[in-house]
């Protein structure tokens, strides 16, 4: 099979996202697997109304507005990010978001990869069977 190195957003792999907040949908452009091992960038779309509470931890987040207008808050002051906008949250700052609608508030976001559970885990695993493959390990299936 021929390596894709273009495409539309809405044709990747729908990630569950409910964690956020509901009706939250993120896909993933970049990340493990997908030319850029060290980074993920997600596109999210957060629908009107949608607020993802306060929370915090060690990495940066670097945030391209594409549609909507949505709110970045860094320890508790809102941040507009407009269509076509950008904006960074360093790590280790409190920040959360919140979409006032009328519309979807549709973002890209990259992480280091630490930073999404879901690419965390899957170069985890490309990791690990890399190591096997060199130490010639036949991997198991699982059931």
């Amino acid at each position: 099979m021929e390596k894709a190195y273009t495409g539309k957003i809405e044709d990747l792999e729908l990630f569950d996202a409910s964690s956020l907040a509901p009706e939250v949908t993120k896909r993933v452009v970049f990340g493990p697997g997908r030319f850029w091992d060290d980074y993920t960038m997600r596109h999210f779309s957060l629908p009107a109304g949608t607020i993802i509470p306060d929370h915090v931890h060690d990495w940066p987040h670097y945030m391209i507005g594409l549609s909507g207008t949505g709110f970045v808050i860094v320890e508790g002051k809102p941040l507009e990010i407009p269509s076509m906008g950008w904006a960074h949250v360093p790590g280790g700052i409190i920040h959360g978001y919140e979409n006032p609608g009328p519309g979807p508030f549709v973002f890209l976001c990259i992480v280091p990869t630490e930073g999404d559970p879901h690419m965390k885990l899957k170069r985890f695993r490309m990791e690990r069977s890399k190591s096997k493959v060199s130490k010639g390990i036949e991997e198991t299936p699982t059931i």
